[in-house]
C-alpha cells in the first residue's frame, strides 16, 4: 500500500517527534535524581518542535510527565492506517524494540470489531505492517483474554480494549480494574508480601487489597495493573469522547509512555494538543471522498413512497454505471442505499410513524428482492455477517434509525434517504458521513460514481443544508461545506416547467416529429416491439448444442491448467498449483438460472441446461467436469449470448428486407413520436444558450463533454434549435435496434437551409474517449448506420397542417472529435443523405 501525500506528512511528523522525544528523554535520564522530577522532557520536545502552546501536560500514575496529543483526521482519511504507522515508528524510534505492549482503546463495539477483524487477518496490510515491525511476532489480544508476561517479552502485543464507561463512571466499576486470574504471572504470589511491597514502591498507583490481619497490601491481579506495570503506548480512537476529566484520569492511571489520540472532531485545538490536522481538502485532493454531495428536495406531495421510488431509480442508474465500470476496467462497485426510518423496534409500528418494516415491505412491492434489503437496528442486525464489499453480497438497501451513526464503514454506500423530519432529526448529521467514503479510496472517473446523494421528504431545504453542513463538520470535513449542493443547485429550489419556444412551434412544427420503427402489414401500422417481433422468433433449437459442447469445449478440459493460487508474503510471491478435485457447481438448476439471464424463459433455459448436463455426464472424467464447471458455464452462456445476438439481427434484417419493418414519422401519438412541449428543469444557472428548443435549458444536468457539444452546436449559424435528450425519462426520444435495450441519444438538433427552411434533424450520441471501443458503443454505431440507410416513410393517420419531415441523420460523436464532427454536421454545404 502506498501512502497518500498527507499520510506521508503525518508519518514524517511522528518520526520527528519520536526522534526528538528519545533524545530529550535520554538527556533527562542522565541527570541526577534530584533534578529529574523538576524537569519535563515533554516540555523540551514541545518547545523544540514549535508546540509550546499545547495546554495538555499530563502526568501518569508514576508521577512522570508524558506526551498526550491528537491526530485530527477526517472520516475516510485512514485513521487506522495512521495508528498502525504510529505504532511502527514508536517501536523503531522511541521504544527501540520489537516487543512490548500497545493498548488500543475504542469506545464503540462496531469500531472495536472492525479493528480486531483487520488486525487479526494476516492477509491484511495492517497486520502485515505490524508483523514487519515485530519480526513476525505479533499478538492481537481481545478484551478479557489472559495476558502473560512472556507474551510481552517475546512479542509485540496489541491489546484491544473497549472502555465505554470511562467518561461516566469510576474506575472501580470498570472490568479492566477487576481482579482476575488471567494476569497472575505479572504479580508475586499472595504469600510473598515483601515482593508485593517492592512492586508497590516501584509502581505506587497499583490497585491493592489491604490485609489488616497481617498488616500488608496484596496487589490485585487485574488487567489494569498489568498495563500499569508495562508502561505502554496507548492509541485512543475517537479521542474527543475520552477527554472528560474522569476519562483523562483513567488514562493517566494506566501509566502510559505516550498517548496518541485519533479524532475527526477534536475539541479546542490547544486543549487536546492537536499535533497534526488533516483537512477535508487534502482528502478531496487525493480523490478519497464522494463529492459533490447532491441534495434532493422533497416531492410536492412530501410522500415518503415517492422519495423511495426516486432513490430506487437513482440506485439502479448508478448500478448501470457501476456495471459498465466493472466490464471495462474490472472495478467492482455495488451501489447501496441507506434509508433512515423513524422506528425500528418490534413493537413500535404505529400510525403516522415510518417503521423499518414499512419501508422493507414497500421496497418488495416495488420489485426489490427481499434478499437485497437488510435492517440494522439495536434489536435486529441483518448485516452483521455480511461482507458488504464482497461480490458475493447482494445487499443493496440498508434500513436503520441511527445504528450506523458511527463506526460503520461501507464505501459502496452512495445514497442516503431520510424519512424523519430533517429539520428536527439531528442524527442525520452523523449519517451523512456514511455515504462520503470513495470505494477503494480513489475516484473512478465516472461522474455519477464519484459523487453522493441525499434525499429527504420532510423539512425545509435550508434547514437540511444546515444539518448536512453540521454533519460535515462532525466528520472533520467542515472546510468542504461548499461542495454540498441541492441536486438543483445552490438554493435548493424545486424544478420549474419550461416550454418549447413558440417561434419553433409556429414555424417548424414538423421538426419536432422523430422517426421510430413501425411494423407494417397491408395498410395497417403498429409500433415495433422486441417482445412481439424479435423474441418469439429466436430459435434455440437451431444449433446442436450437445454437439457444440462435445466438439468445442470438452476437449479443452484436457489442456486446461489445473487450479492455482498466488501466495504472497512480504518478500516474494509464489504461484502454487492446487491438486484438488472439488470445484464449482454443475447441475441443472444452477445452470438453468445462469442460462435464464440470456434466454429470458425459464422453461427453455431448463431444457437447454438439461442438454448440456446430459452431454457432460457422458464425459469420462467426472472430477474434471466438476473442477472445470466455472469454465464450462462461462463458455455456455457466452455461446448462447452470441447466438442470441446473431439471431436478433438476422430476424430484424429480415423484417426490414421484407418491408414489414419500416422507419416512420407520424403525427399520431400512439404510433409516432413527438418531442415533449414541456420540460422540467431547475431554475438555477445563467442562461447562455440562444438556440435551445426550450425557453430555458437544463444546463445543470450536462456533463463536461455534453456541455462542450452543446456550446459548439449553439454557436452554429445553420442550427434552428437543439435540445439535450433526457435519458432518464420515459417521455423522451429513444430509437430501437435488434436488441431489447433502447438507445437514448444525447442530443437532437435541427438544421436549416440558406432560406431558413428545415433541412434535416440530427440525432447525436456522444461518447467519452474511454468508451469509444466498448460493445455498447459498437452496437449503437451499427444501429445508427442501419437507420441512416433506410428510407423514412411519412405515415398519415390524421390531418395535419404541415408536411412531416423525412430527413434525419444519426451520428455518434466521440470525445476528441467533437469539434470537427459538429463543424462537419452544420457546415453550410448540404450533406448527402442516402435513403
Amino acid at each position: 500500500m502506498i501512502l497518500k501525500d498527507y499520510q506521508t506528512e503525518v508519518v514524517e511528523a511522528l518520526k520527528n517527534f519520536y526522534i526528538e522525544a528519545d533524545q530529550q528523554k535520554s538527556a533527562v535520564e542522565k541527570l541526577e535524581d534530584s533534578l529529574k522530577n523538576s524537569i519535563s522532557y515533554v516540555d523540551a520536545v514541545y518547545n523544540k518542535l514549535g508546540f509550546s502552546h499545547f495546554a495538555d501536560r499530563p502526568k501518569n500514575g508514576l508521577g512522570e510527565y508524558y506526551p498526550r496529543f491528537c491526530l485530527k483526521v477526517p472520516t475516510g482519511g485512514g485513521k487506522t492506517l495512521l495508528a498502525i504507522e504510529a505504532i511502527r515508528e514508536y517501536q523503531n524510534l522511541f521504544a527501540k524494540k520489537k516487543t512490548g505492549l500497545v493498548v488500543w482503546i475504542t469506545h464503540r463495539e462496531t469500531i472495536y470489531r472492525q479493528t480486531i477483524e483487520k488486525l487479526k487477518d494476516k492477509n491484511h496490510v495492517y497486520r502485515q505492517w505490524l508483523d514487519q515491525c515485530s519480526g513476525n511476532k505479533t499478538i492481537i489480544l481481545e478484551k478479557g483474554k489472559p495476558l502473560r508476561r512472556q507474551d510481552t517479552e517475546n512479542n509485540l502485543v496489541i491489546l484491544m480494549l473497549m472502555i465505554q464507561s470511562a467518561g461516566r463512571s469510576t474506575k472501580e466499576n470498570m472490568k479492566i480494574f477487576q481482579d482476575s486470574g488471567g494476569y497472575i504471572d505479572f504479580f508475586p504470589q499472595d504469600n510473598q508480601s515483601d515482593k508485593h511491597q517492592k512492586l508497590l514502591e516501584k509502581v505506587p498507583n497499583l490497585d491493592f487489597m489491604p490485609d489488616s490481619l497481617f498488616n500488608r497490601k496484596i496487589v490485585k491481579t487485574s488487567m489494569g495493573n498489568a498495563i500499569r506495570i508495562l508502561n505502554p503506548l496507548i492509541i485512543v480512537d475517537e479521542f474527543h469522547t475520552m477527554f472528560s476529566s474522569i476519562a483523562k484520569d483513567t488514562l493517566d492511571g494506566l501509566n502510559p509512555a505516550i498517548i496518541i489520540g485519533l479524532s475527526a472532531t477534536p475539541k479546542e485545538r490547544r486543549q487536546m494538543n492537536v499535533f497534526v490536522e488533516i483537512t477535508g481538502r487534502q482528502l478531496e485532493k487525493e480523490d478519497m471522498i464522494k463529492l459533490d454531495l447532491h441534495l434532493h428536495s422533497p416531492t410536492i406531495s412530501g410522500n415518503w413512497h415517492e422519495m423511495i421510488n426516486e432513490m430506487r431509480k437513482k440506485r439502479e442508474a448508478l448500478e448501470i454505471e457501476a456495471t459498465r465500470l466493472n466490464n471495462n476496467r474490472g472495478i467492482y462497485i455495488r451501489p447501496i442505499v441507506l434509508i433512515q426510518a423513524e422506528r425500528t423496534g418490534k413493537d413500535q409500528r404505529e400510525k403516522g410513524k415510518i417503521h423499518s418494516e414499512d419501508i422493507r415491505e414497500y421496497l418488495i412491492e416495488q420489485g426489490i428482492p427481499a434478499y437485497e434489503i437488510a435492517v440494522k437496528s439495536a434489536e435486529m442486525d441483518e448485516i452483521k455477517e455480511e461482507k458488504l464489499l464482497s461480490e458475493s453480497s447482494e445487499i443493496r438497501y440498508i434500513i436503520t434509525k441511527e445504528a450506523l451513526k458511527e463506526g460503520w464503514d461501507c464505501s459502496f454506500a452512495y445514497i442516503l434517504g431520510v424519512t424523519p423530519n430533517a429539520k428536527s432529526e439531528q442524527s442525520m448529521t452523523q449519517l451523512v458521513g456514511r455515504i462520503l467514503r470513495q470505494p477503494y479510496a480513489k475516484k473512478t472517473g465516472v461522474k455519477e460514481l464519484d459523487e453522493s446523494y441525499v434525499y429527504f421528504n420532510q423539512g425545509d431545504t435550508a434547514d437540511v443544508l444546515k444539518n448536512i453542513q453540521r454533519g460535515f463538520e462532525q466528520e472533520g470535513l467542515g472546510d468542504l461545506v461548499q461542495n454540498i449542493s441541492p441536486e438543483s443547485g445552490p438554493t435548493g429550489s424545486r424544478k420549474i416547467k419550461t416550454k418549447v419556444k413558440s417561434e419553433i412551434l409556429k414555424k417548424y412544427p414538423e421538426s419536432l416529429y422523430l422517426p421510430v420503427w413501425v411494423i407494417k402489414k397491408n395498410n395497417n401500422y403498429r409500433k415495433f416491439s422486441y417482445d412481439v417481433d424479435i423474441k418469439p422468433k429466436i430459435d434455440w433449437q437451431a444449433e446442436n448444442y450437445s454437439q457444440w459442447l462435445k466438439e468445442k469445449i470438452l476437449p479443452l478440459l484436457d489442456k486446461k491448467a489445473i487450479s492455482y493460487e498466488i501466495l504472497i508474503d512480504l518478500e516474494r510471491y509464489e504461484k502454487k498449483y492446487l491438486d484438488k478435485e472439488e470445484g464449482g457447481i454443475f447441475e441443472i438448476s444452477y445452470l438453468a438460472r445462469r442460462i435464464t439471464d440470456v434466454v429470458d424463459n425459464a422453461f427453455i433455459a431448463f431444457d437447454l441446461a438439461n442438454v448440456f448436463v446430459e452431454e457432460c455426464k457422458k464425459y469420462k472424467d467426472e472430477k474434471k467436469i466438476t473442477a472445470n464447471s466455472g469454465f464450462i458455464t462461462y463458455e455456455i452462456t457466452k455461446k448462447l449470448l452470441s447466438d442470441k445476438h446473431n439471431q436478433e439481427q438476422v430476424i430484424f434484417d429480415s423484417l426490414v428486407k421484407n418491408k414489414k419493418l419500416i422507419l416512420g414519422v407520424c403525427a399520431d401519438e400512439d404510433l409516432g413520436y413527438l418531442l415533449p412541449k414541456e420540460n422540467e428543469i431547475y431554475p438555477e444557472g445563467i442562461e447562455t444558450y440562444k438556440l435551445n428548443l426550450f425557453e430555458k435549458s437544463d444546463i445543470l444536468s450536462m456533463n463536461p463533454l455534453e456541455r462542450k457539444i452543446a456550446n459548439l452546436i449553439d454557436n452554429k449559424e445553420s442550427v434552428l434549435w437543439w435540445v439535450r435528450n433526457v435519458a432518464d425519462s420515459g417521455k423522451w426520444y429513444a430509437i430501437r435496434g435488434w436488441e431489447k435495450r433502447k438507445i437514448l441519444p444525447d442530443f437532437i438538433a435541427a438544421k436549416k437551409k440558406k432560406d431558413n427552411s428545415l433541412e434535416l434533424v440530427y440525432i447525436i450520441e456522444s461518447k467519452g474517449e474511454h468508451l469509444l471501443n466498448n460493445p455498447d458503443t459498437t452496437y449503437k454505431k451499427s444501429v445508427f448506420d442501419r437507420v441512416n440507410k433506410e428510407n423514412i416513410e411519412a405515415i398519415s393517420t390524421k390531418l395535419i397542417k404541415f408536411r412531416l419531415n423525412k430527413n434525419f441523420q444519426f451520428e455518434l460523436v466521440g470525445q476528441g472529435n467533437e469539434d470537427s464532427d459538429i463543424n462537419r454536421f452544420f457546415s453550410v454545404k448540404t450533406p448527402t443523405i442516402k435513403r
